[in-house]
């Protein structure tokens, strides 16, 4: 059986192994991502056998176990996992699998039905708000040709507008910088008080505190506070960032992480009132690639959408060199092999 648990800072170096020897560089697989979202979406992790697994305890597309990543024979990963669910209680299901794993998981399940099944034994639903859009950091850094002649124009617009701006990595002499532009941002967008709560600290007792406001509201604050632990564990999660500052005063921040070697993972990225509507993202998009570039970057991910268009014609238009699509799978035979032993036990 599978020895689920919360993930620990501990853990980076092992799961980051475990990602890069697994070829796969969907954001969801980062180590930054699965720690600061383990709240939101219930994750667990269990590191047996040369292989990172985790499980989702989260709702729709965020809901089983995820394909497991490391470097052996993915069907005796598969086994465990079978074993696992059969063991627990927990429903043989699988979330934010990418086509070749869905081509393994097909394999898999049809070899183990029989030539004689009556129906088939899983089911895919792609959800494509969860695919995530990933570019050539050059070109990102560079935005060469006519494509990106609006990009181009956007930061015109913001060096004519303002006379002095810089990107300055981000140490901790400007992280609480980072954190005034993410409050200012929340409060100027989404009117979502992080201040006005009983706790010591406001992520101490957010879901008390957002009991009664909206599912938007709800999301604010659960990335607020996602923001808050990444910067207070910045280096443990091997950060990097930037904060864009002009005339001396912060305007933008942007955190990222490495999923894989040569592979980035956007997190954040926020810009405030006027420095937006001039420009401000194009800026700090172009400037911080530049800083991953001579880090050693060859690919950007900037996650997925989650099914705004507005979002996503963003992201169409810095022409993604891949969109990697993920699919939820539900085993559905009525034998044995996909349901789970009665009385199992999910306390976790």
């Amino acid at each position: 059986m599978l020895l689920f648990r919360p993930p620990l800072l501990t853990d980076r170096d092992a799961a980051a192994k475990a990602v890069a020897e697994s070829g796969y560089n969907g954001s969801d697989a980062g180590f930054a991502n699965v720690y600061l979202l383990r709240k939101k979406y219930g994750t667990l992790i269990a590191l047996q056998e040369g292989f990172l697994f985790r499980y989702y305890n989260g709702e729709g597309s965020r809901r089983g176990y995820a394909f497991p990543l490391g470097a052996g024979d993915p069907g005796k990963a598969l086994e465990l996992i079978v074993e696992d669910s059969r063991e627990s209680g927990r429903p043989l299901e699988f979330c934010l699998v990418d086509e070749p794993w869905a081509q393994i998981l097909r394999e898999y399940f049809n070899t183990k039905a029989g030539s004689n099944s009556a129906e088939p034994a899983l089911h895919f639903e792609n959800n494509r708000g969860d695919s995530d859009y990933i570019y050539s950091a050059k070109i990102l850094a560079t935005l060469p040709g006519s494509d990106y002649r609006k990009k181009r124009n956007h930061i015109s617009r913001f060096t004519r507008t303002y006379e002095q701006f810089e990107l300055r990595e981000m140490i901790p002499a400007n992280i609480a910088d980072a954190l005034e532009i993410e409050k200012r941002w929340l409060n100027d967008d989404g009117e979502t008080a992080v201040e006005n709560t009983d706790c010591e600290t406001p992520c101490d007792c957010a879901e008390a505190a957002l009991a009664e406001r909206s599912e938007d509201e709800k999301s604010r604050m659960a990335e607020y506070c996602a923001i808050v632990e990444a910067l207070e564990n910045f280096d443990a999660l091997g950060m990097k960032g930037g904060v864009l500052y002009v005339e001396g005063k912060p305007v933008g921040m942007t955190i990222a992480s490495e999923i894989a070697p040569g592979v980035w993972d956007i997190h954040f990225e926020k810009v405030i009132g006027e420095y937006a509507d001039n420009g401000g993202y194009a800026v700090i998009n172009k400037l911080f690639a530049e800083h991953l570039v001579a880090a050693g970057a060859t690919l950007i991910n900037r996650e997925e959408d989650i099914g705004l268009e507005g979002l996503r014609k963003a992201k169409l238009s810095y022409y993604p060199q891949t969109i990697l699509n993920k699919t939820h799978v539900t085993c559905q035979s009525r034998d044995s092999l996909c349901h789970p032993r009665e009385g199992g036990d999910l306390a976790d």
